[in-house]
């Protein structure tokens, strides 16, 4: 009893996260915002932390589209 109580909780602490967000629409974000020429010279890494942090806001968590990419902009392109 104890093994499987120990294993149960091993499995929360270290079960992966999960979004609400299909994976083709943080891929369609990423190729949109790389196509974008104001973000030209913006590393990769920023443009799938921006679009990571956008979908979460607006799919996960409901709030507004605007506010939600001006927030996750300043948050990943400065």
């Amino acid at each position: 009893m104890r093994l499987l109580t120990f294993c149960l909780l091993v499995f929360l602490v270290f079960a992966s996260p999960t979004f609400a967000y299909p994976q083709n629409q943080l891929e369609d974000c990423i190729s949109s915002a790389q196509k974008n020429p104001n973000v030209k010279d913006v590393a990769e890494s920023s443009i799938e932390q921006y679009c990571d942090c956008a979908l979460r806001l607006i799919v996960d968590e409901k709030r507004d589209v605007r506010e939600s990419g001006y927030q996750c902009a300043s948050e990943n392109f400065d």
